[in-house]
This record gives C-alpha cells, structure tokens and sequence, in this order.
C-alpha cells in the first residue's frame, strides 16, 4: 500500500508539470516575430518605392527633350557690354513651341527651368552649364560631354544631335500635329466604316 501511495503522490507531482499548457507561452513568440518580420518589410518597401520614384523622376526625360529644353535655355541667356552672360527666362511663346513640339505640359517646363535657375544661382552650374557665377559660362552637351563657351556654338552643337535646327521647330510641330490629326481621324473612320457599311446593308435587305 505504501509503494502504491507513493507511486500515485509521484504521479500527481509530475502531472502538473506535463500537463501545464505550454502552447500559450510558445503561441505568444511568433506574433511578435510577424509584427518585426512585417515592420522590416514595411520599411524595405517603403525605401523601395522612394528609391523608384527618385529613378523615376530622372529616367522619365527624353533625352531629345533635354536636349531642346537646354538649347532654348542657351538661347534665351544675354550678353552685357562687358561680354558677361546673365539669366534670362523663356517667354510664354517659347514654352508652348516645346510643349507642342515635345508634349511636355507647360508645368513641367516651368519646372524644369526654375530648377536650372535655382541651381545657377545657388551654385553657379548645373549639369549642362558651369561658371554661371563668374560670368564667362562653360556649356556641356549631355550626350557627347563637348564643352563650348559661347551660346550659339553650344546650341548648333545640339542641333546637329538633334538633327533639325531650333527655328524650325515650329513649323515641325505644326507638321507633327496635323500628321496625328489626320492619322486619328484615319483611324476613327476605319473603325466606323464597315460598321456602318454592314448596318445600312442590313436594313436594306430587311426593307426589300
């Protein structure tokens, strides 16, 4: 009887321990895990998604449009009597020639060019133009790297990567335009046409 009681006391005294729940104490570690693991996710993604959209904001220029954007600046800079080249800004006409010829909205060009101007005066250069401050300006062409140290020489430059000259950029937009103008409408009515071709047979022969 004794090794029986005590045989029964042993097992009562392991009992409490095996059958303690330990789930709940395990089951409390891994939502803290998931909520770090979902954290660092959040701030990987978050550096991402900034890191894309810095990229994006510079890959989304066409290289032609830079290259017409800084031309029209070169062009708009004036020569005092001392020889020194000052800022000047592209008046309304000139903003709508590249909006038309390049489909940039005109916000984007404003932009573009209080950025340049900011640049110019903060440091004095910007990527295609350094010496501003000094008054005797270097320009460089962003696809051959050439330097060039008067306006028009720079801007003849950029026209030959371009492959047409800046005074005809108007006449080009014009073109451009009327040429979209005409393929819609070329389109649109071939879409239309043999719907309505079909159409009018039909009642034809319903009516006959």
């Amino acid at each position: 009887q004794k090794h029986a009681l005590s045989d029964i006391a042993d097992m009562v005294k392991v009992l409490p321990k095996a059958t303690t729940p330990k789930p709940a104490a395990s089951s409390r570690v891994p939502p803290m895990k998931l909520e770090m693991d979902v954290r660092r996710f959040e701030d990987v993604s978050s550096e991402v998604s900034t890191l894309h959209k810095r990229k994006g904001r510079q890959s989304n220029w066409n290289p032609q449009h830079l290259l017409i954007l800084q031309a029209q600046f070169a062009s708009s800079l004036f020569q005092t009597s001392e020889g020194k080249y000052l800022l000047s800004d592209l008046g309304p006409q000139e903003r709508m020639q590249i909006s038309k010829f390049t489909g940039l909205s005109m916000t984007t060009i404003s932009h573009w060019l209080a950025n340049v101007k900011y640049q110019l005066r903060k440091t004095g250069g910007t990527k295609f133009l350094k010496n501003m401050d000094k008054g005797h300006p270097i320009f460089y062409c962003s696809d051959c790297a050439s330097q060039f140290r008067t306006p028009s020489t720079y801007i003849s430059h950029l026209e030959s990567h371009l492959g047409f000259q800046m005074k005809d950029m108007t006449r080009m937009a014009v073109d451009q335009q009327s040429k979209v103008e005409q393929e819609i409408s070329r389109v649109s009515s071939a879409q239309r046409s043999p719907e309505t071709i079909a159409g009018e047979e039909d009642t034809d022969s319903k009516f006959k």
